[in-house]
């Protein structure tokens, strides 16, 4: 799974998961492979808290959440401006309509988070 953008992220400002205000979510082929993404379009409000949040963690690994589950952990490149989210990766297309109708009825909030390094025994 990767997440289209080119977010980073650190510190420990956001040691809890952020909240994003997101307008809609939809299921929609990529422009350049033709495979299923989800588009997750945020308001003006949630795009200042996204483009916040990437500034300061590039260079880190981030997870992107709905409904407290972890859909994807890019690392971020750049600080991202975008009103959009697009998660690519391993999923089908009714695994993406999942997350969608999940975050259009409100049910699941879409958060993000500092990743939790995995520490090797």
């Amino acid at each position: 799974m990767a997440l289209l953008l080119v977010f980073g992220l650190s510190g420990s400002a956001y040691a809890q998961p952020l909240a994003l205000d997101v307008l809609r979510a939809d299921v929609a082929p990529d422009d350049m492979t033709g495979q299923p993404v989800l588009k997750i379009r945020l308001s003006p409000e949630g795009q200042a808290v996204f483009s916040e949040f990437t500034t300061q963690h590039v260079g880190q690994a981030v997870d992107l959440l709905v409904d407290g589950q972890v859909v994807t952990s890019p690392v971020v490149s750049t600080p991202i401006y975008s009103e959009w989210i697009i998660v690519t990766g391993g999923f089908t297309t009714s695994e993406l309509e999942a997350l969608a109708e999940t975050v259009n009825r409100g049910i699941g909030a879409v958060t993000l988070r500092v990743a939790k390094v995995k520490q090797a025994p």
